[in-house]
C-alpha cells in the first residue's frame, strides 16, 4: 500500500487518517511513498484550501526536491506539511530548495509507531489551528469587507440629493450585499400631520420592469404590506411552498405575468428614530454565488437560488437603518425646499400685487434665465464649452431670478406704479385750476356783457356780444391749448426740446384771484416733472427705484442661505450692472459681474421689453426686443456673446405655444 497524501476535510477524516497512518508505522515495510503519483497530478486535490499531511523517506524527498517545490508552488491553495523520515541524522537544510515551514519533522526512520503517531497528531494539529486560524481571519476580512461596504453604501445615500436616485440606490446596493436577484422598493405614503399612514407606494422594481408607481395598503393581504404592518422582518424560503395559512399572502400573478419565478424572499421594514416604519425593502431569489449572466426561469427553480441566512438578514437591518435615515434626510430637505419654494412663491406675489402691471416679470425672468443657463450649459464649443452648472447652481439661479426685484418693497408705492410723469392727483390739480381759469374767464366776460346792458341798454348790444364772444373763445382755447400741452408733455414719451420751452412759458403766467393774490398755473414741481425728458420719472424717483437693487441684496443677505444657495444675494445684486461700468449700484465692469448675473440681465431686459402692455409702455414683439438687445450688445451693456446662445437656442421662445427648444 502506497502513503502518498490524504485530503483531511473534517476531523473524523482526520482521525480516520491518524489511525490508519498508526496502523502503517507498525509495519515499517509498507511506508512507502508513491512520489510519481503525487507529482503526476493524479492525486485527489480540492480546489480550495486543504490540509495534507505527507509521510515521505529521506530517499524519496531528496530525488525530486525541485519537482515537490514547483508541484507545491502550482497549488497555493493547498496547505502542506511533510513529516520526513530519515536514515541518518538530517537538518532542515538538507532538504533545500523546499522551504523550512514545510517540513514539520525529520525523524529517524526506526521511530516507533507511538512516536510517529504523536508526530502526525501534533502536525495535523498545526495544521488545524492553522487552519482555523486562516478561517477566522477570512470572516474577519469578510466582515470588515461587509463594515467598509456598509460605511460606502451610508455615505452614498447620505450624499444622494435627488429622491428616485437615492430609492436606485438603496435597492441596488440591498442586491449586492446579498446577492439577491431581484427586489422592490416601497416607501410609506404620507398623510396629514397626525394621521396614521395608510398606503405604502411602490417605487422601484430590480427586474428592469416597466411598471409605474401605485398604492398598496398596509395589511396582510401582501407581503410588502404586512411587513410594513407588524414591523418585523420575513423571511421565505420557498413561497410556492406557502400552505395559505399564513397571515400574509403571496400575489403569483406578478410571476405569471412577468414569466419569473420568485422562489426565496427576504423582507425588510424601514425604520426611523420613533420606530415608525417609513418604507419596506423586499428581496427576492437569493443567488448561490455571484452570477455575470441573467438568470432563466429555470435557474430560478434550481438550485442556483437558496433561502437568505440570518446574516443576510443583519446586513440588509443594517442597510435599512441607513436607508432609513437617508430617505428621512432626504424628505426632510424636500420639506425645507417646499416650504422655501412657498415663501420665495409668497414673496414675489406679494411684490408684483403691489405693482399689478409688471404681474408675471420674476417668474418669466427665472424661466428664461434657468433656460439661458441650461443652453449654456450644453454647450461644447466656443467660450462657454467649460461651463457647467450642477442641479444645485440652476436652483440657486433661479431663486437670484425671482427675488431680483423683492428690494421694491422698499420703494414707495407712488414711484412704483406710477404711470406718467405727474401723479394722478398732481394731474387732477392742474385740471382743476386750469377749470378755474376757464371760469374766470367766462366770468370776466359775462360781468362786461352786464356791465354793458346796464350802461347802454339793448341797443348794439348784439354786435358787442359777439365780438366779447370771440374774444372769450380765443382766450378760453389759449387756457386749453395749455392744458393740452401739459397733458401731452406728461406722456412717458421723448419729448421735443420746443415742448420745454412751451412748458415754461406756462409755468411764468399767473392767474389773479379777486382778492388780488395771485398763482402761476404750473408750480415748480411740476414744472421739473413735466420737463423729463425720457421716461416718467425724475431724477429723484429714478434713483428711489434704482434703490431697489440694494434693497434687494440688503434683504436676501439676511437670510441665511444654505452652502448651495449662497451666492444667490450676488447674483440678485447685480442685475442692473452694464459691462462697460455704466450700471448701477456698484459700477461693476466686465468680467467682475458674475456670468449668472449676465444671464439675468439679458432675460430682465428682454421680458420688460416684450411683457404685456404697461400705462408707460407699449409691448414690443420679440423680433423687435431683439434688436434692441443688439444694440444694447454693441453699446457694451449686456454680454453679446450669451445674447447669442440666447437667440441661437430659441430661449427667447419660452413660453410660446409648443416651441421649447432648450427643452431638447
Amino acid at each position: 500500500m502506497a502513503l502518498d497524501a490524504r485530503t483531511l476535510q473534517n476531523v473524523d477524516e482526520a482521525l480516520l487518517f491518524e489511525a490508519a497512518l498508526a496502523d502503517l508505522a507498525r509495519d515499517e515495510s509498507r511506508l512507502s511513498v508513491d512520489l510519481e503519483e503525487a507529482l503526476s497530478g493524479r492525486m485527489n486535490m480540492p480546489q480550495g484550501m486543504g490540509l495534507f499531511i505527507v509521510a515521505l523517506t529521506e530517499s524519496g524527498l531528496r530525488s525530486r526536491m525541485d519537482d515537490l517545490w514547483n508541484w507545491i508552488r502550482e497549488r497555493p491553495q493547498i496547505d502542506v506539511k511533510f513529516i520526513v523520515l530519515s536514515d541518518g541524522p538530517r537538518s532542515r537544510a538538507d532538504f533545500r530548495p523546499l522551504p523550512d515551514e514545510y517540513i514539520h519533522v525529520v525523524a529517524p526512520r526506526d521511530l516507533q509507531a507511538e512516536t510517529l503517531r504523536q508526530l502526525v497528531d501534533n502536525a495535523f494539529y498545526g495544521l488545524r489551528l492553522r487552519h482555523e486560524k486562516m478561517q477566522l481571519q477570512s470572516r474577519l476580512a469578510l466582515s470588515s469587507q461587509e463594515l467598509r461596504r456598509l460605511t460606502d453604501v451610508g455615505q452614498a445615500l447620505s450624499t444622494e440629493r435627488d429622491f428616485e436616485r437615492l430609492i436606485e440606490l438603496i435597492l441596488h446596493h440591498a442586491r449586492e450585499l446579498v446577492l439577491a436577484d431581484g427586489g422592490s422598493i416601497y416607501v410609506v405614503e404620507r398623510g396629514r400631520p397626525g394621521q396614521k399612514p395608510t398606503h405604502l407606494r411602490f417605487k422601484k422594481s430590480a427586474l428592469n420592469l416597466s411598471a409605474n408607481e401605485f398604492l398598496l395598503p398596509i395589511d396582510a393581504n401582501s407581503i410588502a404590506g404586512y411587513v410594513a404592518q407588524t414591523t418585523r422582518p420575513l423571511v421565505i424560503e420557498d413561497v410556492y411552498a406557502l400552505t395559505g395559512a399564513e397571515p400574509y399572502r403571496f400575489n403569483f400573478e406578478f410571476d405569471r405575468a412577468h414569466n419569473y419565478y420568485t422562489k426565496s424572499m427576504m423582507v425588510i421594514p424601514m425604520m426611523d428614530h420613533r420606530s415608525d416604519t417609513i418604507g419596506v425593502i423586499q428581496l427576492i431569489n437569493k443567488k448561490r454565488t455571484h452570477l455575470s449572466r441573467p438568470l432563466e426561469v429555470e435557474d430560478l427553480k434550481s438550485d442556483l437560488i437558496i433561502p437568505f441566512t440570518d446574516k443576510c438578514v443583519e446586513l440588509i437591518q443594517a442597510l435599512a437603518g441607513q436607508a432609513a435615515v437617508a430617505i428621512q434626510n432626504n424628505l426632510l430637505i424636500q420639506d425645507i425646499n417646499n416650504l422655501f419654494e412657498g415663501f420665495v412663491t409668497a414673496a414675489v406675489t406679494a411684490i408684483e400685487q403691489r405693482d399689478p402691471t409688471t404681474s408675471g416679470h420674476s417668474f418669466r425672468v427665472a424661466e428664461f434665465t434657468t433656460g439661458l443657463a441650461r443652453a449654456v450649459d450644453r454647450l461644447s464649443a466656443g467660450d462657454f464649452a467649460p461651463v457647467r452648472f450642477s442641479g444645485e447652481q440652476i436652483r440657486e439661479l433661479r431663486y437670484a431670478s425671482l427675488l431680483h426685484d423683492f428690494g421694491k418693497v422698499g420703494v414707495r408705492e407712488k414711484v412704483l406704479v406710477k404711470s406718467k410723469k405727474l401723479y394722478d392727483h398732481e394731474l387732477q390739480l392742474i385740471e382743476w385750476r386750469f377749470r378755474n381759469v376757464e371760469q374766470m374767464v367766462e366770468k370776466h366776460y359775462l360781468q362786461r356783457k352786464i356791465k354793458y346792458l346796464k350802461t347802454n341798454g339793448p341797443s348794439g348790444f348784439a354786435d358787442y356780444e359777439q365780438y366779447l364772444d370771440e374774444e372769450m373763445r380765443v382766450r378760453v382755447n389759449e387756457v386749453r391749448e395749455m392744458l393740452d400741452t401739459i397733458r401731452t408733455a406728461n406722456e412717458p414719451t421723448i419729448v421735443a426740446a420746443g415742448n420745454f420751452e412751451r412748458l415754461e412759458e406756462i409755468a411764468r403766467k399767473r392767474i389773479r384771484l379777486p382778492d388780488g393774490q395771485s398763482f402761476p398755473f404750473l408750480h415748480e414741481n411740476e414744472l421739473l416733472s413735466l420737463s423729463v425728458r425720457r421716461g416718467n420719472l425724475d431724477q429723484q424717483e429714478r434713483m428711489e427705484i434704482e434703490s431697489h437693487v440694494s434693497h434687494t441684496y440688503r434683504f436676501l443677505i439676511q437670510i441665511p442661505w444654505t452652502t448651495d444657495l449662497s451666492r444667490v444675494p450676488d447674483i440678485a445684486h447685480g442685475h442692473h450692472e452694464k459691462l462697460d461700468g455704466s450700471g448701477y449700484p456698484m459700477g461693476l465692469r466686465g468680467e467682475e459681474i458674475a456670468l449668472q448675473t449676465r444671464m439675468m440681465t439679458i432675460a430682465d431686459i428682454y421680458d420688460a421689453l416684450t411683457a404685456p402692455d404697461r400705462p408707460y409702455k407699449k409691448s414690443l414683439t420679440p423680433e423687435r426686443a431683439l434688436d434692441i438687445l443688439q444694440l444694447e450688445a454693441k453699446e457694451a451693456h449686456i454680454d453679446g456673446r450669451l445674447l447669442q446662445v440666447f437667440i441661437e437656442s430659441g430661449v427667447f421662445k419660452l413660453g410660446q405655444e409648443n416651441s421649447e427648444p432648450w427643452l431638447d
